[in-house]
């Protein structure tokens, strides 16, 4: 099998917090606990990350369709060497099994279908509110479901912290109403599709 990129969306959230807290959790101690977890199984699985980052996920829960967030470390793996997606599964199921979590998305490359699309803001970077309102403002109710925030400014407290990219996952997700919804913006979209990795090691597609 040819080798192939993959990023897992991680958090060691257990509860439903606010967007603040979540933020809070991201520049505080709780996610260098995170960034540390994560790279001891990648060591134990003796892979390496090539790109990693801290985002800010959001959700909309489904029950009580209260607001919730995670603070998540993405770590993406170009491999040169082949790697079987079970054995990139068996890597989120540990994680998530390690953190506590109910499951650990996974992206994976493939050019038959789009699994990925962001919104890179230009020259104005909003804040933290600003673009959850916008979201829930100028989309259908299922983008307010789940997305990232990749921020910049985060020393300066969650009221001046900006967003540098908004972020959905999944093959539900439709790139004319993201453009429509911010016209002004570069919009970018991946090809790829993606998982969710639960503790038993059942894999659902978004």
């Amino acid at each position: 099998m040819a080798a192939f990129s993959a990023t897992m969306f991680v958090s060691n959230n257990t509860q439903e917090i606010t967007v603040q807290s979540a933020y809070v959790r991201l520049t505080g101690q709780p996610q260098a606990n995170l960034r540390n977890t994560v790279k001891s199984i990648l060591d134990k699985y003796q892979l390496t990350s090539n790109k990693s980052d801290s985002i800010l996920g959001v959700y909309r829960m489904s029950t009580d369709k209260d607001m919730t967030a995670d603070n998540t470390e993405y770590v993406s793996e170009n491999s040169s060497q082949p790697l079987s997606d079970k054995k990139i599964f068996s890597i989120a199921k540990a994680l998530a099994i390690t953190l506590h979590q109910d499951s650990v998305a996974v992206f994976i490359l493939d050019q038959n279908a789009v699994g990925d699309v962001s919104v890179h803001f230009m020259s104005h970077k909003p804040g933290i509110n600003e673009v959850i309102n916008d979201v829930h403002k100028n989309l259908p109710a299922l983008y307010s479901q789940g997305f990232s925030l990749h921020l910049v400014n985060t020393c300066c407290g969650f009221d001046h912290a900006r967003v540098s990219e908004v972020e959905w996952l999944g093959s539900k997700i439709n790139l004319t109403q993201i453009k429509r919804a911010f016209p002004a913006q570069h919009i970018v979209s991946q090809d790829g599709v993606v998982y969710l990795i639960y503790q038993n090691g059942k894999q659902e597609k978004l």
